[in-house]
């Protein structure tokens, strides 16, 4: 096992602001792309009425201002009152991109599967999952954002023993 260090304090404060930074732009975009247009393309769709879903197949996309999710397929499920329950992008890649805001660079993210569950908030990266903004990148088998709590949480791949894995450009560390 190797020796672990306490990481100095500034270098905590940075890894923390940049993952909080990182994910919770997965649920709030520039303040414009929530009045902006629900989009959705594919090469086939397939309404569920009876279930509430919709199933969009082949070079799917998802736009809705600054927020696009490209993927092999798109899932949305909706509520009893029609309101968006779950969206659930599945790729080999899936990509999902977004600007948080005007000051900030695009957040990046890639997964096998992406989803975001409006009844609990929270998103979710897994199967390969890669995270990027400004330079800095979180990569591991499965990333969660608990957009209540402000919770990340990331696990490596048990299976092959990828850990997780955190790079932070030093330009982000000096600020």
């Amino acid at each position: 096992m190797l020796p672990t260090k306490r990481l100095p304090a500034k270098l905590k404060h940075c890894v923390l602001t940049v993952l909080l930074a990182i994910v919770s732009t997965t649920a709030f975009g520039l303040p414009s792309d929530r009045e902006q247009n629900f989009e959705l393309q594919a090469n086939q769709q397939t309404f569920d009425q009876k279930n509430g879903r919709v199933t969009y197949t082949g070079e799917a996309r998802l736009q809705q201002g600054s927020l696009i999710i490209r993927a092999n397929t798109i899932v949305v499920q909706f509520d009893q009152d029609n309101s968006v329950e779950q969206i659930t992008a599945e790729g080999s890649p899936a990509h999902f991109e977004q600007q948080p805001s005007i000051d900030r660079g695009v957040v990046s993210a890639k997964a096998g599967i992406i989803t975001y569950n409006s009844a609990n908030n929270t998103v979710s990266l897994s199967k390969g999952a890669l995270l990027e903004q400004d330079g800095a990148v979180m990569q591991g088998h499965e990333i969660r954002y608990d957009i209540n709590r402000e919770l990340v949480s990331a696990e490596g791949d048990h299976e092959s023993d990828q850990p997780i894995q955190m790079t932070i450009p030093p330009a982000l560390i000096e600020q």
